[in-house]
């Protein structure tokens, strides 16, 4: 690759903050609420127009868990408001055995937008971190891309709430990407929405399965659709469950996360390009496939796809701690645990088309998660390895590619971001670097905040069944 020498010029200051959160997703929104309700200055940073991050521009709208206890803090805040304005209706027990949801993408929005005004939060939209600004090993603030050019916004501690560990990579801070063997770690999903989609009486029923089958094969006959999720049967199994489940109750509509797109590298902007067109091509076949073959769908219509492709692991930044494999298989449980996880592990195989997600390790392990157990995530997992007043919080926190596959959910996300700004604002009020925090202080203030750290909760055990299948 040939290089070009970029010239050093003076550029305009934005602004000066006590915390600086970037990346307005799940994380982020959590973060930049606790740091700013804990007395800090806080600045939030999105490059997209609105707040939300994977649960808008990606469509994630779906809300999964295996028992419930990863619902902590700040996420039930979110929920209620979320409820309050008719953006999502009741948690359903799947037939999986796990809990599941739906909000609204659009109403999703509007909520982040009045939590965070509501606690005096800045936000700037439209911004795109560049580089980082680090004197004598410790982040002072960051270069940012806007529509007006270059410019800098120092910040007293950051929090990289990117998902890609963007701010943590331009600090160098150490990084590691994929499954150990290739830089890609799990497919990308293009999820898409369909309108009008209504289940048929009696779902599922011999007559249902008979018109799928037979249009599958006439279909897959007549060489209509190139999309191997079509080809491989994908698509079909997909359609033997009804996903009215996916979609709050006021929408008419389901929610597919049938695509795949194997072997992108999420740090390659080629591959990424790749993956958009490619994912647009799969929902646009997969939709138009189910109108003609799947009962419920004839008169439905492709709603939206999502505006980024789903990205479901990039960047794992090296903290002073890492959750790792064995973590995850034996529940362990953490003195400076700021965040758990209960979800299964998840990963979806980027060399198939039809490999299911790796689950479970075994019955023992899935019996004891659907008896309420989890694992910790710990405080250092969060902070930065290397450079002074940088922590982290989301998919990209210090994980390995097994562990990191359970807890990329956004529930956790939510947690490990309300959990590093309020380790941000603490870390002011007692003027030392996170590094030196003491994580007693920062377990004992989650517990006043409603974190989780402690049992929070009754698991939800008795929820209705969704019909699903």
């Amino acid at each position: 690759m040939s290089t070009y020498t970029y010239p050093a010029k003076d550029i305009p200051v934005l602004g000066e903050y006590d915390v600086i959160v970037v990346g307005g997703g799940s994380a982020g929104c959590a973060a930049a609420l606790s740091a700013s309700r804990h007395g800090a200055k806080t600045l939030i940073l999105e490059r997209c127009g609105y707040l939300g991050g994977a649960m808008v521009s990606q469509l994630v709208a779906t809300i999964l868990s295996t028992n419930g206890v990863d619902f902590q803090g700040i996420w039930h805040e979110f929920m209620g408001e979320m409820r309050k304005r008719g953006g999502t209706g009741d948690l359903v027990r799947l037939h999986s055995g796990d809990i599941g949801g739906a909000v609204d993408p659009e109403i999703a929005k509007h909520v982040w937008d009045a939590m965070l005004s509501g606690s005096n939060v800045g936000i700037l939209h439209h911004v795109q971190v560049s580089d980082a600004i680090i004197e004598n090993g410790r982040i002072k603030g960051v270069v940012v891309e806007t529509i007006s050019g270059i410019s800098a916004i120092f910040g007293c501690l950051i929090v990289d709430c990117t998902g890609d560990g963007t701010v943590c990579a331009r600090a160098g801070v150490p990084w590691e990407q994929g499954d150990g063997d290739h830089k890609w770690a799990m497919a990308t999903t293009t999820i898409f929405r369909m309108g009008n989609a209504r289940r048929p009486e009696g779902f599922p029923n011999p007559d249902y399965l008979k018109v799928l089958e037979e249009g599958t094969e006439r279909a897959i006959e007549g060489k209509k659709y190139s999309t191997p999720i079509i080809t491989s049967g994908r698509a079909k199994g997909y359609a033997r469950r009804w996903r009215g489940w996916t979609a709050p109750p006021h929408r008419i509509e389901t929610t597919h996360v049938t695509g795949r797109v194997l072997e992108v590298d999420p740090l390659d902007p080629w591959d990424l390009t790749r993956a958009e067109r490619e994912g647009r091509q799969q929902a646009w076949q997969v939709q138009d496939y189910y109108r003609r073959n799947a009962p419920g769908y004839e008169e439905a219509y492709l709603v939206d796809t999502s505006s980024h492709t789903g990205i479901r692991s990039s960047r794992r930044i090296r903290g002073l701690a890492r959750v790792c494999r064995e973590d995850v298989l034996a529940l362990r449980k953490y003195p400076d645990g700021i965040a758990r996880s209960s979800w299964r592990v998840d990963i979806w195989p980027a060399d198939s088309y039809t490999a299911a997600p790796d689950a479970y390790t075994d019955d023992g392990w899935k019996s004891r998660i659907n008896g309420g157990d989890y694992f910790d995530i710990r405080y250092g997992c969060l902070v930065a390895r290397g450079v002074d007043n940088l922590l982290v919080a989301g998919r990209c926190i210090s994980a390995d590619h097994w562990a990191q596959s359970s807890l990329r959910i956004q529930q956790t996300c939510q947690s490990t971001g309300q959990a590093a700004g309020t380790a941000a604002a603490l870390s002011l009020e007692y003027d030392v670097t996170p590094r030196k925090l003491d994580v007693r202080k920062l377990v004992d203030q989650l517990k006043q905040d409603r974190a989780g750290v402690e049992p929070a909760f009754e698991i939800l055990k008795n929820l209705p069944i969704a019909r699903r299948s």
